[in-house]
């Protein structure tokens, strides 16, 4: 093949793009490169156009292909570099990680590897690009799962078609093309998050570049006239927009990836040295750039993603660092890995086998090793295993036993599960809010069994059905204790589900039903208690724990406590118009604010959980609240 210096342009446009979209750079209040994950379909479409000009070729000259030698070029390419990045980052996952992140992280190494991450990061991250999937050092991996699954498939589909069916070979390229282009339109609609992340959504993106490649060998395109001359720049413009103004909003892979893998695909075919575009891209910064592409592309993330847990508080200065470093390592590497091992002359086929299997063996020995021992629990600092550190997870998990016949059958609705023993009875009503705080609050009830009556993102008052079991227990207690909670303010404020949902809650009709059923409960001589509602702050427990682990101590995190009055305005609002004087009312806020906020970690106390659910210690002052003063 000859040589073309704009396509390393190209790589160059493509891993500068993805590098600036993970760092999130803010410029003049705003992230101008939204859209930069674009820079992997631009490297799925030169993939595309350099295999297809492989096979092509080798058939044509040869009458046959070598797969030993196709692979043997892939993994001189692919292994070495991952297998540097791969041994760098263990020690520092072995430093900061907890045990189960650890874990994570050998399964991710190891997923990578074998060229499956795409599915293991699909499995295991909620969203690519949310913080916390950030937080993953080889997130990244997950486009040389695609690659490879693309390299095992396509080079047998191209070579039967090519013998079989040559005269029809672009148009079963197109007609594949376009049903994996439908796919991805239509799976971004039904699971968006497994439409990114499968090879045939993506297949449409690495046969554009296949069929530019066919159109080169045997189309023999004029690059002279009017669209060698225009059609480059509109692609590059098309590929800009797209860096520039798409965002996490934009569906993708979809019908508007057509936008950039167009441009890629109007500069792959018209560009050349002879026109502006191709000019630039030839260049030589572009050119170095794209020339260390691929080792940029594997530093570049477990760099930010380490710095991200090691750093509180990321700037553009602090990114700015991270990626000159990046670029330097990728020198170093081009250098000293990547050219030495695709030199067959230097590493002998032999010798690179032998090498590659060794380190690669141990690299998935160790993987096993964490794996069998729970990611090594002997690390971890006594204030992580302390029950500061626990959460409601770990009593959450038993109240789900409750829930359970053995087998694993669900109990039926109108089943309850009851904690503690004793000659009194108390009632817990609410969603996953109360639950969080039922063992809790059994342990402050002395001689008293506690029936829990929860159900998450059931809130009393919510969902009929779940209701009228409660009802039909709850009106014949006497003499005991029912407590009522729950996420009553996720129904005010200004997010989707509260726009959505807020008339199905706080209204008369629920109004009407809480004081019929407290009417009725106080009637028979029960001791009836509100909790209002619990301040939601976003807290990364697994970001607290490493957070400890580097720096040996937690920082406060904390929310304005006008925000927290101005989302729970209407619950509060809510429970104070119920009109019994004899009711207890428990303000979890008081618990948690001063004058001025909110605190989900103070003083090194763990308030909250994850976002709203109060840890184990925020769930024991609320209990001893609700049963103070002699109350019960």
């Amino acid at each position: 093949m000859k040589y073309r210096p704009e396509i390393d342009g190209l790589r160059a446009i493509a891993v500068v793009s993805v590098i600036l979209y993970h760092a999130q750079l803010v410029l003049f209040g705003r992230d101008w490169f939204g859209g930069g994950f674009i820079g992997v379909d631009i490297f799925f479409v030169i993939s595309g156009y350099l295999i297809t000009r492989i096979i092509l070729s080798e058939l044509e000259s040869k009458g046959s292909f070598s797969f030993l030698n196709f692979y043997e070029r892939r993994a001189r390419r692919i292994l070495p570099m991952l297998i540097v990045v791969i041994l760098t980052s263990f020690p520092l996952a072995w430093h900061f990680f907890l045990p189960n992140d650890l874990i994570e992280y050998s399964k991710s190494i190891l997923s990578s590897l074998f060229f499956g991450s795409n599915f293991f990061f699909y499995i295991n991250t909620t969203e690519y690009g949310a913080d916390s999937a950030l937080l993953k050092p080889f997130l990244h991996t997950w486009s040389l799962g695609v690659e490879e699954q693309f390299y095992l498939v396509f080079p047998i589909l191209a070579i039967v078609t090519f013998k079989y069916f040559r005269k029809h070979f672009l148009t079963i390229l197109i007609g594949f093309s376009l049903l994996s282009l439908q796919f991805s339109e239509l799976m971004e609609v039904r699971n968006s998050d497994l439409n990114f992340y499968l090879p045939f959504s993506r297949f449409w993106e690495l046969a554009v570049g296949s069929m530019l490649a066919y159109r080169e060998m045997y189309y023999k395109p004029c690059n002279e006239g009017f669209a060698s001359k225009s059609l480059p720049m509109i692609g590059l413009y098309l590929v800009a927009y797209s860096i520039l103004f798409f965002d996490a909003k934009t569906p993708h892979p979809s019908f508007h990836t057509l936008i950039p893998i167009g441009g890629v695909a109007l500069i792959i075919a018209f560009a050349s040295k002879d026109e502006l575009v191709g000019k630039v891209l030839g260049t030589a910064p572009f050119v170095w750039l794209g020339l260390i592409s691929y080792s940029a592309y594997l530093w570049h993330f477990p760099l930010f993603a380490f710095a991200r847990i090691y750093v509180l508080e990321l700037n553009n200065w602090i990114f700015l660092f991270l990626i000159i470093s990046t670029l330097f390592l990728s020198f170093l590497s081009y250098q000293i890995i990547e050219k030495p091992f695709r030199d067959a002359k230097k590493i002998t086929s032999k010798s690179f086998f032998y090498l590659m299997l060794v380190i690669t063996s141990i690299i998935v020995l160790v993987g096993y090793l964490i794996l069998k021992n729970d990611g090594y629990k002997f690390r971890i600092p006594f204030e992580v295993t302390t029950t500061s550190f626990d959460d409601r997870r770990a009593h959450y998990n038993e109240f789900l036993k409750c829930h359970r016949r053995e087998g694993g059958d669900a109990i039926p609705l109108g089943e309850f599960c009851i904690l503690g023993e004793g000659e009194r009875s108390a009632y817990l009503i609410g969603d996953s809010h109360m639950a969080s705080i039922a063992w809790q609050l059994s342990e402050s009830l002395t001689n008293t069994q506690l029936m829990i009556m929860t159900q998450p993102a059931k809130i009393f008052g919510l969902d009929k059905n779940v209701d009228a079991h409660r009802v039909k227990v709850l009106e014949k207690v006497e003499n005991s204790l029912v407590v009522f909670g729950g996420y009553a303010h996720r129904w005010n404020g200004d997010s989707e589900f509260a726009k959505k949902n807020r008339n199905k809650f706080l209204n008369d009709r629920t109004k009407k039903k809480y004081e019929k059923m407290i009417s009725i409960l106080l009637s028979n001589n029960n001791k009836v208690v509100i909790v209002y509602p619990i301040p939601s702050i976003d807290i990364d427990r697994r970001g607290l724990a490493s957070e400890v682990m580097v720096r040996k101590r937690l920082l406060d995190k904390r929310i304005k406590l006008d925000d927290f009055e101005n989302y729970s305005k209407r619950a509060f609002d809510f429970y104070d118009s119920l009109p019994f004087e004899n009711l207890k009312r428990i303000y979890p806020h008081n618990l948690m604010c001063d004058d001025q906020y909110c605190y989900g970690v103070k003083n090194g106390d763990i308030l909250i959980s994850d976002f709203d659910h109060p840890s184990i210690l925020t769930a024991k002052r609320i209990s001893d609240k609700i049963v103070s003063n002699g109350f019960w």
